[in-house]
């Protein structure tokens, strides 16, 4: 989930020196043009989130409040944000309100992609490090000149490493030895560029656990403040675009659940790969409850054709504390053109076992089923949302018009199982 709700803290403060090393070269820091690319067809790619820890391949902590405009979209004027209240992960790390917002722009003479992430009150590793606010930015432009980085906008207030204050928003790259830990890169750049993309990502703490230590095992990495921003020249008359997700609710533009398991289908296609993302499950009571949840997005992008697919699919779900339970629900969308005719499909949605106010519901739904559900509102079954060249699945919504006994704010939008697929 996009935050951890823990009851317990460690609160081991952990003693060590402070040894600051000179700062590496300052890759993404600063605008430098590279290779001139095509600025009337690009790709957009970027995101954000705001804490993350990984042990190896397993996710110890997963990404807080996580957005972004995916692997390579071509809309434009596209605008994602998400927000959680806080994050308890003692003792990796604990934070209070995080914003992300991502954004694709055109802008005189070219075209921008741009991130943030903007987490308030951080501790890492039971006080060894915290802050006031941390926010990373992450610009990728281009105009006449070619592919441009910056990270203008990247701050940090309040930042105390090993006891040790730090004066404003430390150089790119900064790398603090934490004796007993490992080490940690502040504000850290990473930037890349050639003659058809370009990219930047910003992470304004980066902790390596290299030493044997009572709070998290050796090899363990902690990121807080990451955003990531790109652009790629587009050299096909054609284009994908597309995303699958598990579950989502949100009252106007304030954010109850993000988007669980996000993927994302490239532009240019996946190249013969499926990209995969999985959660073991959500629990946000008594909004949603879930078990396994699956999305994929792959397709290819070929002289002639181009053709794509997203999936998601949602186990053992329960909605409105109840109020809408499933075995299983999967969304699944297709496009595809030759260049003449656009071919969309959401064959292979289904939803299993459907059980709606304790009552089986009988069958598969078919398309844009609408039922009004007593005590919350409207509730989607099935939802299908098309235009000339895009299709999205949205397997359960409900809409809540109703005072309800639980609580749930009127408004609230909850989403099962959606995926898009387009084609351009």
């Amino acid at each position: 989930m996009s935050h951890l709700r823990l009851k317990s803290r460690l609160a081991l403060i952990v003693a060590a020196l402070l040894c600051i090393t000179a700062p590496a070269a300052a890759a993404g820091g600063h605008r430098g043009a590279a290779a001139a690319g095509d600025t009337t067809a690009v790709g957009y790619l970027g995101s954000a989130y705001g804490t993350f820890a990984t042990l190896g391949t397993t996710v110890l902590l997963g990404k807080s409040a996580l957005t972004g405009l995916g692997a390579c979209s071509t809309g434009v004027g596209v605008h994602h944000e998400n927000t959680v209240a806080t994050v308890n992960g003692a003792p990796i790390v604990t934070t209070g309100e995080i914003n992300t917002t991502a954004d694709s722009l055109v802008i005189t003479g070219g075209s921008e992609a741009t991130t943030s992430a903007d987490v308030h009150d951080t501790d890492v590793l039971a006080g060894l490090i915290t802050a006031t606010e941390l926010k990373s930015v992450s610009t990728t432009s281009i105009d006449a000149t070619g592919f441009h980085t910056s990270a203008a906008g990247t701050v940090a207030s309040g930042l105390v490493v090993a006891g040790m204050p730090i004066s404003g928003t430390p150089p790119p790259n900064t790398v603090i030895s934490l004796p007993g830990i490992g080490s940690v890169i502040l504000n850290e750049q990473i930037a890349t560029s050639g003659p058809n993309s370009a990219s930047l990502t910003v992470n304004m703490v980066h902790v390596s656990v290299t030493q044997p230590n009572p709070l998290v095992p050796v090899g363990t990495e902690i990121i807080v403040a990451h955003a990531f921003s790109g652009l790629r020249s587009l050299h096909s008359e054609r284009s994908l675009d597309g995303f699958a997700f598990g579950s989502f609710a949100h009252v106007g533009s304030t954010i109850l659940a993000g988007r669980s398991a996000l993927v994302h289908l490239p532009c240019q296609g996946t190249h013969g790969q499926v990209l995969t993302n999985t959660v073991a499950g959500v629990n946000v009571p008594p909004l949603i409850t879930s078990g396994t949840i699956t999305d994929t997005a792959e397709g290819t992008v070929g002289s002639s054709v181009a053709s794509g697919e997203t999936t998601s699919t949602v186990q053992a779900v329960s909605v409105a504390g109840g109020a809408v339970m499933a075995d299983l629900v999967i969304a699944d969308t297709h496009a595809s053109s030759d260049g003449t005719t656009v071919r969309l499909s959401d064959h292979g949605s289904t939803i299993i076992n459907l059980v709606i106010l304790g009552q089986p519901f009988g069958g598969d739904p078919g398309p844009n089923t609408k039922i009004a559900l007593a005590g919350f509102g409207i509730l989607w079954l099935h939802r299908v949302i098309q235009t000339s060249n895009s299709v999205e699945v949205r397997m359960i919504e409900l809409i809540v018009t109703m005072r309800n006994p639980l609580g749930i704010p009127r408004g609230t939008d909850i989403r099962i199982a959606d995926s898009e697929a387009s084609v351009h």
